[in-house]
């Protein structure tokens, strides 16, 4: 069988082949490396979230702010708009508002360079709440505008519609001491229940005892209230505790029953997310509402 002989390459074939290797390795390294498993900041943001759903909202911050720090290295600049949205959530639950405006900000326009409409109507949102916690309406209604042109997919638009009536209604009431359209709230509250969605089911049965004792309809309020606290325990957001166990207080103190008023009082303190203290017994017992 006859072999084949071996020929030197030309130094134009030379050539030709060292730029066929520089083109593939000059390739590959625009591809960038393959993701294999979880990045850093992947890492960080998981453990800031354990942190949150625990009530250690500092610690979340301090760790949120290493995954936004981590994602900015690697240059995962989606990664980083996501973590600054969840430190602007934390500092939301601790209700300071300016901070978490300031973070919800910056994640808004992140988000709008990359083109996440998920992202950019959730910053918005909160947002709109920022604003209307500060008193500032028309802040609060362009951030909705802002949040509803951003409802732009087919596929989410009818969950964010939902969605954006609950937000909605939450600008109305801390504006106004009360819902535009109640219909609206019910109506959400009814898609929620439908699709187990225990997150957003806390909040709404949060609103209607909120409307409801402000009309003075205290059982019904401490109704939506327990209905509250079973959503929490399902959605494992122990943060929320805290701030619904002072609701049913304050309507315990309004009802004139003291006994029952100091005994969620005394659990809310006990269970009050780091850095957001209970405030003074004295101040939950000054009744700002009339039980009927």
């Amino acid at each position: 069988m006859p072999t084949r002989q071996y020929r030197p390459k030309t130094p134009a074939a030379r050539i030709i082949t060292m730029l066929l290797m520089t083109a593939l390795a000059v390739l590959s390294g625009c591809a960038g490396p393959k993701k294999i498993g979880p990045q850093q900041d992947d890492l960080f943001g998981a453990r800031a979230y354990k942190h949150f759903l625990d009530g250690d909202i500092p610690r979340a911050i301090e760790v949120y702010k290493r995954a936004y720090e981590a994602a900015r290295k690697i240059d995962n600049g989606a990664g980083a708009a996501r973590h600054l949205s969840n430190i602007g959530r934390a500092y939301y639950e601790l209700l300071r508002a300016d901070s978490a405006a300031l973070y919800f900000a910056k994640a808004y326009e992140e988000f709008k360079v990359y083109g996440n409409d998920a992202g950019i109507l959730k910053s918005a949102a909160f947002l709109a709440l920022c604003n209307a916690s500060a008193g500032d309406n028309a802040s609060a209604q362009r951030w909705l505008g802002a949040a509803s042109s951003a409802n732009s997919d087919k596929k989410t638009r009818k969950d964010n519609e939902r969605y954006l009536s609950v937000i909605k209604g939450m600008v109305d009431f801390r504006l106004t001491s009360k819902v535009s359209n109640e219909r609206e709230l019910s109506d959400a509250l009814a898609f929620y229940k439908k699709k187990k969605d225990h997150t957003v089911l806390s909040t709404v049965y949060r609103l209607m005892a909120d409307v409801e004792f402000t009309k003075g309809n205290c059982s019904t309020a401490v109704r939506y209230l327990d209905y509250a606290l079973l959503s929490i325990d399902e959605s494992k957001e122990k943060y929320k505790r805290s701030a619904v166990l002072l609701k049913l207080a304050a309507i315990k103190f309004c009802a004139g029953d003291e006994a029952a008023g100091k005994h969620y009082y005394e659990r809310a303190a006990g269970c009050a997310p780091k850095g957001a203290p209970a405030p003074v017994m004295e101040q939950v017992r000054s009744c700002g509402g009339v039980c009927r």
